[in-house]
Order: C-alpha cells, then sequence, then structure tokens
C-alpha cells in the first residue's frame, strides 16, 4: 500500500524560528542533511543532526525547543495500515522483526505470495550510519521532489513510489544496524555477507569459483566462506545452489525454454550436471517438474 504524500521538500531553518506546537493528524518524516533541530513530542525531546531520521505520529503533539539552523527534507504523509509500536509491544515487534531479517537472510528469493505478509519496520528515530545509504535515501527523496512538482500524468503515483522506496531503504539499513547489534562481535563480517549475497543474486549465470570471490571481494574464500555460513547457515555455493534453483524453476515455470538453454541461463553449460544439481536440490527432474506444474495447472 503507498503512502499518500501531501507534501515533500527540502528546507532550511534560521534563528528566531522554532518549529509550532502542533498535532499534525498525519504522519512526518523528517531526514536531516545539515545542522541539527531541536523538537519535544508529546513531552520527549529529541535533537536530531546530519545522518538522522524521524517519524513524527499523526497523533501525537510536537513543538520546537530551540531556535538552530537546519536544513532537512520533510515528508507530510498518510498511510492507512502504518501502526505505532508501544513501549509494551516493543520487545515483541523485534522478535518477529528478528525472525523475518534471518528468515530473509537465508532465503535466496522471497516467494511472490509474500507481498500480502510483508511489513515494514521503520524506527521511530534513527540515525543512518553509513554514507553511501546517507545519499540513497537523500537521492530517492530528491526524486519523489521532482515527482511531486512534475505536470505529467500519474506524478503523484510516482512521488509515492519514491517515498515508499525511501521507507524501505531505512527500513532495510534499520535492519542491518540491528543484525549488527545482535551478531556477537563481528558487525563488519556480517557487513561483507550482505555484499556477498547482493552480487551472487545478481551474478548468479557467472561462472564463479573461490579464486573469483576473492578478486570480487579482496579476502581469503576460506574466510569468507567461514563467516557466511556463521550468519546465513549455508555456505555460499549452498547458496549459490539455491539461487540458481530458484531462477530456474522460474523459468521452467513461466517459459518454453529447453532443458539445456535453462541450465545455461542459471550457470550450468552442461545439461547433463544441470538436471543432476536440479533433482538433488529438488527432488526431481527438470522435465518432472515442468510436468508436476502442468498437472496443477489442470
Amino acid at each position: 500500500m503507498l503512502p499518500k504524500v501531501n507534501f515533500v521538500d527540502e528546507t532550511e531553518i534560521r534563528p528566531p524560528y522554532v518549529h509550532r506546537k502542533r498535532r499534525a493528524g498525519e504522519q512526518i518524516l523528517y531526514f536531516i542533511r545539515h545542522g541539527e533541530m531541536h523538537l519535544l513530542e508529546d513531552g520527549k525531546p529529541l535533537i536530531l543532526k546530519p545522518g538522522d531520521v524521524c517519524l513524527l505520529d499523526k497523533d501525537r503533539t510536537h513543538e520546537g525547543t530551540k531556535a538552530t539552523t537546519c536544513n532537512y527534507y520533510y515528508v507530510h504523509f498518510m498511510h492507512g495500515e502504518m501502526e505505532l509500536v508501544d513501549a509494551k509491544e516493543e520487545e515483541v515487534a523485534r522478535q518477529q522483526f528478528e525472525r523475518r531479517r534471518k528468515a530473509m537472510v537465508k532465503e535466496p528469493c522471497e516467494p511472490y505470495g509474500s507481498y500480502d505478509e510483508s511489513k515494514i519496520w521503520l524506527p521511530k528515530y534513527w540515525h543512518i550510519k553509513k554514507v553511501t545509504d546517507q545519499i540513497h535515501i537523500d537521492e530517492l527523496i530528491k526524486q519523489a521532489i521532482a515527482e511531486d512538482y512534475s505536470t505529467f500524468e500519474n506524478h503523484k503515483i510516482l512521488c509515492a513510489c519514491r517515498i515508499q522506496e525511501a521507507l524501505i531503504e531505512i527500513a532495510r539499513c534499520f535492519a542491518t544496524a540491528e543484525r549488527e547489534r545482535t551478531a556477537g562481535g563481528f558487525p563488519e563480517s556480517y557487513y561483507k555477507v550482505q555484499k556477498i549475497q547482493e552480487w551472487l543474486n545478481a551474478s548468479y549465470a557467472a561462472d564463479i569459483s573461490g579464486e573469483r570471490l576473492e578478486e570480487e571481494f579482496d579476502g581469503n574464500f576460506d574466510y569468507m566462506n567461514r563467516i557466511f555460513k556463521r550468519v546465513t547457515g549455508q555456505t555460499i555455493f549452498q547458496y549459490l545452489t539455491a539461487v540458481r534453483m530458484e531462477h530456474a524453476k522460474r523459468l521452467i515455470a513461466q517459459t518454453t525454454m529447453h532443458t539445456g538453454v535453462i541450465g545455461q541461463e542459471v550457470g550450468y553449460p552442461d545439461e547433463y550436471y544441470f538436471s543432476k544439481v536440479f533433482k538433488r536440490n529438488v527432488g526431481m527432474s527438470p522435465r518432472a517438474y515442468a510436468d508436476s506444474l502442468s498437472k496443477n495447472k489442470s
């Protein structure tokens, strides 16, 4: 469900301006670029600095407490499915969030039917540490502003899509930081595992070896494989095989490609070897898998 974006823009406040006391009646997202913003929301003080994101609740009163210079993006929006988690529910929410992130780390592809079950876990107030993540979110909000000012058809829908992307990116950054915090003292290793997963998801059809991975990630393969298994429960090549099998199953289900061509598309030039790997991992040959799909449709 897309947010309904009422206002999105960049602005800068300077002394003596201070945010007036108000209850907005809509969610407000602040993303601080430069300077500081001092707020009070229902009696709780907030000091926002560069790289900080903050979601103000539609039903809570907020006001400025100090005149400062601050450059920031603001997004005023409504989302019918956005719920605020209170303090009593926070630990339960964190556990649900942790289980979902662990599951996502281990699965190469999210099932198509999971759209209806997907949730975006957003922090109310959080600092985005990595500059590359800040730049990405900055660019998404810039695109949203451009669409909001556009005169072309469906520009408000595209604006809402960009804000939804920004919210998902914030949620992903938050998820990664939470996993790093609970990862038992190897946050940098966890980040490297994510990068390896992203690369495998994009390059699964290539000829991938331990030597190739060492070149791509400037590290020892045995070490990378150990930390990869510690985080995901799988070795690098077990994960790569799972990715390839998911894509192979999709091609079997959605195309009329010959088995040998499908094998080449997912990284197995040898048709016989592809069929062998497929049967070992899926439980049946590619042809049998295609027949089972036909029977289910009829």
